[in-house]
């Protein structure tokens, strides 16, 4: 008897001491998801997604505040940057970040209201065109990050156009380019096809 119970201690001391050798990162791996961990965020405020978890790193894109991202990974405690893979793939600061409204409130760029503000950010490379066609000669191509002045129209919606399934923009050329264009051009805001979900410009921060 005295022998089992000896034997029973010794078992329980082992669990013990095996899982406080378990390494904390395991400890949280294996830990059941809740709420707070889900992997939706939305960003606080505009923010770029860098190539590398460093803010000297090439910033891939530009997410306007209330963006809805998908994280690849659960972050621990103190880390700085946390990698996403959606809507793009890079990593981003988790300071910025806060959790996903259960309501589903969060907005992305495509979805948020175009009212007031005429200043934008390239997203992604895109072209300007004389007209809001394809086929319409290129003006010049801009590079993410490049700030642009949109026109509005009255009550301050922002003077767009759709056409070949897409959503065009138009754009101040005077006032994005004093000195270098003038008059007005147009840009790809959205593909309807391919990225519906996407657009080619975020408010500027």
């Amino acid at each position: 008897m005295e022998f089992q119970k000896f034997l029973y201690i010794f078992t329980l001391v082992n669990i013990a001491t095996f899982a406080l050798s378990v390494p904390v990162l395991a400890q949280i791996t294996q830990a059941p998801f809740n709420s707070a961990q889900s992997s939706c965020r939305a960003t606080k405020v505009s923010t770029p997604v860098f190539k590398e978890p460093s803010t000297s790193s090439h910033a891939i894109r530009i997410l306007s505040a209330k963006t809805k991202i998908t994280l690849a990974y659960i972050p621990v405690s103190g880390d700085r940057f946390v990698r996403i893979k959606a809507p793009t793939s890079g990593f981003i600061q988790t300071a910025v970040l806060k959790f996903c409204q259960p309501n589903n409130n969060a907005q992305n760029i495509s979805s948020k209201p175009t009212i007031g503000s005429v200043c934008r950010q390239i997203v992604r490379r895109e072209t300007i065109r004389r007209q809001p066609n394809t086929r319409e000669p290129f003006i010049t191509t801009l590079s993410p990050n490049t700030v642009v002045y949109v026109n509005l129209v009255t009550g301050n919606i922002v003077k767009s156009y759709k056409s070949e399934n897409y959503i065009w923009v138009e754009i101040d050329l005077s006032r994005s380019f004093p000195g270098e264009l003038s008059g007005n051009g147009w840009i790809v805001n959205t593909d309807l096809v391919n990225t519906p979900g996407l657009s080619s410009l975020a408010y500027c921060s």
